[in-house]
């Protein structure tokens, strides 16, 4: 089969006079093996690796902060184990997402406080 994921985009930014719409429709993709993960997870304010189970090669991922206060920063595992910091899930945002390069090891830490966060992840 070919295009097992589809993702729909729009986003609409209104500030003052800016404002700006983005609609590309939807982004076909192949999914080469059955998996997925999807949990609500604890993340503390450590560093730690994001440890998915039952997906052998890493795919889409989606996350969802649901604290109304606090934030998350994810990113890479660096050579030298810490987090190469890359992305901010703000208190109550929605969706983040990215194609994970298969092989790494994802990394996130919450700003002050324990913060649960809902994960999506596909076999790639």
């Amino acid at each position: 089969m070919a295009n097992e994921q589809k993702v729909n985009t729009s986003v609409t930014v209104e500030n003052g006079n800016m404002k700006h719409t983005i609609s590309p429709g939807q982004i076909q993709m192949d999914q080469a093996a059955q998996g997925a993960w999807a949990p609500v997870v604890s993340v503390s304010t450590s560093e730690e690796d994001l440890l998915p189970v039952d997906i052998s090669t890493l795919g889409l991922l989606f996350l969802r902060n649901l604290d109304a206060t606090n934030y998350v920063t994810y990113g890479p595992k660096t050579t030298g184990g810490s987090m190469q910091s890359y992305g901010r899930l703000e208190a109550t945002d929605m969706i983040h997402s990215v194609r994970l390069e298969p092989g790494i090891t994802m990394r996130w830490q919450a700003n002050t406080a324990t913060v649960k966060v809902q994960v999506w992840l596909f076999e790639d």
